[in-house]
Parts: C-alpha cells; sequence; structure tokens
C-alpha cells in the first residue's frame, strides 16, 4: 500500500519534496522525463531520478524514489544496455540472484530487477554515508571502533560464505557505513556461487587483453596467480586482512603500485609489511591478527571470515586470539591478565604455599643437620666409652697380674743371707 504523506514527518515529507525538486532539476538538465533512464536512454517506470551516485566498470548506480512508496532506492543500471557482452551479462544477472538470496542487515537488500528498453536493472537498499576508508578518516576513529567496524563487516562476509556466497571484490568503496557508524556490504557484481551450475562460474578475472577484473590492490596471490579453481572463502579472508591492514597503519602491506606484471608478482609473493614497522603503536595482537589473515598461503590463514571476525572480537574482549594460540607462554599470559584478581589471589596463595614450603625445607634441614650431630656426638660417646672399658679392662688385668706376683712372693720367702 502506497504510504500517504499524512504518514510522514514532517522533516521527512520535507525531505522527499527536496528530493523530488532536485530530481526534476536534473532531469530537464539531462532531458529525462518520466523515470530514471540508463545508459541505453530507457526509463523505468514507477521511479524517479535523483542523482547518479556511482559510475563503475560494469554499471551506474542512480539514488532515486520509488513513486509508490517515496522510498529513497538505489537502482543500478548495466552500463553497455543492450550493447552489453555475454559476460557482463552473466555477471550482473549473477548479482540479483546473490542478493536475493542474501538477507543480512550488514548486506545491502535487493528488492525488484527487471529490463526496459534495453537497459537491465535492479533495485536495492540506498545506503547513505561514505565508503569505509573515507568514514574512518573523516570521524578519526580509533583502533578500537575500527576493529569493531571490521569484525561486523566479516560477519557480514560470512553469512554470504554460509550461503556459498564469495564476494571476489572487497574493498574499503564496496564497504559503506552509514550515518548511524553501521557499516554494508555492497557490490557483488564479481561473486561467485560455489557448487552452482553457472557458465558465469567460470569467468576469470583476466581478460583476454590481459585486464584484471576487479579491484587489484586487494587482490589474493590465488587471483594474481589466475588460479580460478583456487578461488574460496579463503580469498575473501585475504582481501579482508588487505582492508584490516589499512585500517591499521593507513597503507597497503606492500608496493601496489607499477606495472600490472609487478603489482601482480609482489601479491603472489612479497611478504606484507609487518605493521609495527610502519606504525610502532599498532598492539602485537593486532598485527598477529592481520598478519594471519594476509598468509600467503591459504591453509595457513583464517579459513573463514567468521573466524578472522570471531579473532578481532577476542582481542577487543581481552582474550586469547587464535593467531598467537601457539604460544604457551602468550596464554598463560592472557589468562592472568583476563582473571587477575584470581591471578592475584591465587599468586598469593602460591607466594604462601612456597613460603611454608621454605620454612619446612629449612626446618627439617636444621633437624637433620641436629641429628647429624646427635648421632657424631653419639658415636664420639660410644668410642670414647669403648676406650674407657678398655683402659679399665687393661687396669684390672694389670692389677691382677700384680696381685698374683704379689701372692707368689709371699708364698715363698727369700732366704737369709
Amino acid at each position: 500500500m502506497p504510504m500517504s504523506s499524512a504518514s510522514q514527518t514532517p522533516a521527512a515529507a520535507k525531505s522527499v519534496e527536496l528530493d523530488l525538486i532536485e530530481a526534476a532539476r536534473i532531469q530537464a538538465q539531462h532531458g529525462f522525463s518520466g523515470g530514471v533512464r540508463g545508459p541505453g536512454g530507457g526509463s523505468i517506470p514507477g521511479y524517479r531520478l535523483l542523482k547518479e551516485i556511482h559510475r563503475g566498470g560494469q554499471g551506474v548506480v542512480y539514488q532515486a524514489v520509488q513513486e509508490a512508496t517515496r522510498r529513497k532506492v538505489a537502482i543500478k543500471v548495466l552500463r553497455e544496455g543492450p550493447f552489453a557482452s555475454q559476460n557482463d551479462l552473466a555477471r550482473f544477472e549473477r548479482e540479483v540472484q546473490v542478493l536475493a538470496q542474501l538477507k543480512h542487515p550488514h548486506i545491502v537488500t535487493i528488492h525488484d530487477s527487471g529490463s526496459c528498453g534495453g537497459c537491465y536493472y535492479f533495485v536495492m537498499d540506498h545506503v547513505a554515508g561514505l565508503p569505509l576508508d573515507e568514514h574512518v578518516k573523516l570521524r578519526d576513529l580509533s583502533l578500537f571502533e575500527r576493529l569493531e567496524l571490521m569484525a561486523t563487516i566479516c560477519e557480514a562476509v560470512n553469512a554470504a560464505h554460509l550461503k556459498g556466497v564469495i564476494h571476489r571484490d572487497l574493498k574499503p568503496g564496496n564497504i559503506r557505513v552509514d550515518p548511524q557508524g553501521v557499516p554494508h556490504v555492497l557490490d557483488f557484481g564479481l561473486a561467485k556461487l560455489s557448487g552452482a551450475d553457472d557458465p558465469a562460474q567460470h569467468i576469470t578475472q583476466m581478460t583476454a587483453t590481459g585486464q584484471f577484473v576487479g579491484s587489484l590492490p586487494w587482490a589474493s596471490p590465488e587471483q594474481a596467480h589466475g588460479d580460478s579453481h583456487k578461488i574460496d572463502v579463503r580469498t575473501d579472508v585475504y582481501s579482508l586482512g588487505v582492508i584490516l591492514y589499512q585500517l591499521l597503519v593507513d597503507r597497503f602491506p606492500y608496493d601496489v603500485e607499477g606495472s600490472l606484471k609487478d603489482v601482480l608478482e609482489r601479491i603472489a609473493t612479497a611478504p606484507p609489511t609487518p605493521p609495527r614497522s610502519v606504525r610502532p603503536g599498532v598492539h602485537p595482537e593486532a598485527c598477529a591478527i592481520v598478519l594471519k589473515a594476509l598468509s600467503k598461503s591459504r591453509s595457513e590463514r583464517y579459513q573463514n571470515a567468521g573466524e578472522l571476525g570471531r579473532d578481532i572480537r577476542r582481542f577487543l574482549a581481552g582474550e586469547p586470539i587464535e593467531a598467537k594460540r601457539d604460544s604457551a607462554v602468550y596464554l598463560i599470559r592472557k589468562a592472568m591478565q583476563r582473571y587477575w584478581v584470581q591471578s592475584l589471589v591465587a599468586g598469593g596463595f602460591l607466594l604462601l604455599i612456597l613460603a611454608f614450603a621454605i620454612t619446612i625445607t629449612l626446618m627439617f634441614n636444621a633437624q637433620s643437620d641436629l641429628l647429624k650431630q646427635a648421632a657424631e656426638q653419639r658415636q664420639q660417646w660410644q668410642r670414647e666409652r669403648s676406650q674407657l672399658i678398655e683402659r679399665a679392662e687393661r687396669a684390672e688385668r694389670a692389677l691382677e697380674q700384680i696381685g698374683r706376683a704379689e701372692a707368689g712372693s709371699a708364698g715363698h720367702p727369700q732366704p737369709a743371707p
């Protein structure tokens, strides 16, 4: 049911009125009438053009008003219209299919699609705001706020992964942050549907003329190698890692300037510059997270965007992160930091036990020394006693000999001279 103007607030009604005035001005300036016109010149009934908001290699996006509801929407029109190639048309139709099956608060929602006057189009939510990188710089977000945004983005991308959708073109320009600070993932024009029997699935990101289809600075090593059969959800993890690296240090993890061949080679083989060597204030655990996401080996990365998002959440909560799970010393230190009261009590208890153990040991050693001394004194006393007994026995024998000698002398008196 169309929304009546009476149900709108005065401010909202005034905003729509100004938008319609601006639309009429633009349409008069460009010779449009009756609604949005795409590159082919065809109009789309039911929608009124406000302005062009984005022009890319594949399509043009307009801000528009749905006349029935007066709701602001965004309309993406296939740029070449009836002259679009089969590959472009396949990608466009695939984007419609992808968005139709994704229902997530942080992924743009599609409402309608079709063709008119040779122009293919689809209607989706209009997300006001700025691209991710511009939003971060304009708001001067802290590290915590940037990582909160990144965790939310990872969760949205993971929702797509769970539906079998690989974005393949993640970059700050395809993530829009609304005025409330909520991120939205856009532009699934290069998305890949895993397991689907879709001829567009086999479209490579390298054209016959050697041009890279997509956004090269955020591409993964497998994309740089042209290994389309190796592209999976971990490809998106790598692109998210590049975005996270930018959020941490405001630059790319390696040089992305130069010839296509050189840039592809660096993406495929050059190790990322450690973030702390660029900005020493970056937390070591944040560095560990981004470097794991940027591993050249797919098996060493986070295995999906959800794992990356959860590790960011762990870092923000002060919990041990998976990126450093192999370090026993790190795990003990993190546990002590998180449970510092319990650690303090346990530490005090351990100190008491240690002090008690030391005291008992000292007392035992002292007792052992006393017992040893007593044993030595006893042995000495026994030796002296033995010696006294032996002397007494010798004296007794000597006395007996003297007595016998005297007795013999008495029984045999000496003759008189």
